[in-house]
């Protein structure tokens, strides 16, 4: 018997899936160590329209 070709993703693809996974783990260490950087993000809470 042959040995199966495994389908591979291309590195492209890895890259890309290393890159989302290192900018999460990056968020909650600075999130750890400097817990107001991120509160003047806006948040989407709804605000009164005013004229």
């Amino acid at each position: 018997m042959e040995p199966s070709k495994k389908n591979k993703p291309a590195p492209i693809v890895i890259i890309g899936i290393a890159a989302v996974v290192i900018a999460i783990i990056s968020y909650f260490v600075l999130l750890a160590f400097f817990p107001d950087l991120f509160q003047s993000l806006p948040t989407g809470e709804a605000q009164p329209v005013t004229n």
